[in-house]
Parts: C-alpha cells; structure tokens; sequence
C-alpha cells in the first residue's frame, strides 16, 4: 500500500505513456516481428503492456525473463522500490544460473525503460555475463529496442562515445544511440529498434 500511495504521489509526467498508442494496432504491429513464433510475440506484447501499465508515470522498472523454447515466463521482478534499479532475488539469480548451465535453453529478457532511452551499457553487459539470448527494452514512449550481446565492453568507453556525440549538439536520447550504432562496427553486440511500416513490415 506504501508503494502505491509513493507512486500516486510522484507520478513524473515524463514518463507517463500514452494508453492509447500503447492499446492500437500500430503499436501491437511490432511484436509481430519480433519472432517466427505468434505465441512468444503474443506474450511479450501482453507483458509490455501489463509492465508499461503498472509503472507508468514513474521511474521504477519491471523485468522478466521468458524460456524462448517454451514460451514461457521463469522469473519475474517488478516490486522495484529504486528509481532506475532493478535488483535480482535469490529465486531469479537460482533461476538465471541453472539456464547457464543448460545449453539447449535460452533466456529473453523484457524490461522497462521509463526514461525511454536505448538500452544501456550495463544492459548489454548483464546480457552477455548472464549469457542471455537476447533482451527488448520496453520504453514509456512506445519505443521497443532489440539488443545481444557476444562481449564485455567497457562502460566508460561508452561513456567517453556518448560524451562525444553529446558535445556535438545531440540531445542524451540521440547520443546514446549514436554511440551505440558507431560501437556495433567495433564490438560483438546487436541492437536495434524495432519499427514496422504501415502493412507491418519491420525496416530498421
């Protein structure tokens, strides 16, 4: 009850969405590409909104992580109390290790990003440590972003590209993505947005 009366009362209008871009078919469109599976793209479309829903008009994050063979959710955190944070339980860390060991399963992370920036640097970090297939970022504004990653890279180099691009004139949205564009020439990672045209076809 706390949370929710703390949330009631610091609702950011940042980062409130837009219910009625979120419930239209454009927007339900681009989980359609995501995967040659109906069923995977049908539950991370419901868990997109489910999460969007409950977390708008705030900075707290909710995350889960799907067995992308059985189409299925495995774990799950979205009682974040810290703005931007999202810490893993003892259930979910149990949950990550025993994937890693099994080589004929895979994880797909989907969480939040109120702020709707790209993903981050420690995104792409945690998605390859934890040896995870691959992650979407579910952004406030409607945005969806696909990423992987095949290696570490070290955070203060993306910070030191994302510097640059900023000095340049570029908002902290646009140089996020730049620097992540520029550094998918360079390192072992993939990332894009996932967009779709009138007839739902996806472009990059």
């Amino acid at each position: 009850m706390l949370e929710k009366e703390e949330q009631r009362l610091g609702r950011n209008k940042e980062t409130q969405i837009n219910k009625s871009y979120i419930d239209s078919s454009d927007y339900r469109r681009k989980f359609d590409t995501i995967s040659d599976n109906p069923a995977l793209n049908r539950l991370i479309y419901d868990l997109a909104k489910r999460m969007l829903i409950h977390r708008t008009g705030t900075h707290r994050e909710d995350m889960f992580w799907l067995d992308v063979g059985k189409c299925q959710i495995v774990a799950e955190e979205t009682d974040a109390a810290i703005d931007g944070r999202i810490e893993y339980s003892r259930k979910t860390i149990s949950t990550i290790r025993k994937y890693k060991k099994d080589q004929y399963s895979f994880l797909l992370t989907v969480h939040t990003h109120p702020s709707s920036f790209p993903p981050s640097i420690d995104d792409f970090n945690t998605n390859y440590t934890n040896e995870y297939f691959a992650g979407l970022v579910i952004c406030h504004n409607g945005a969806v972003y696909f990423y992987s990653a095949g290696e570490y890279i070290n955070p203060q180099y993306y910070e030191i590209k994302v510097a640059d691009y900023f000095s340049r004139g570029y908002n902290e949205c646009e140089a996020q993505i730049l620097a992540l564009e520029n550094m998918k020439s360079y390192f072992d990672i993939d990332f894009e947005e996932v967009c779709v045209d009138d007839n739902g076809k996806r472009y990059i």
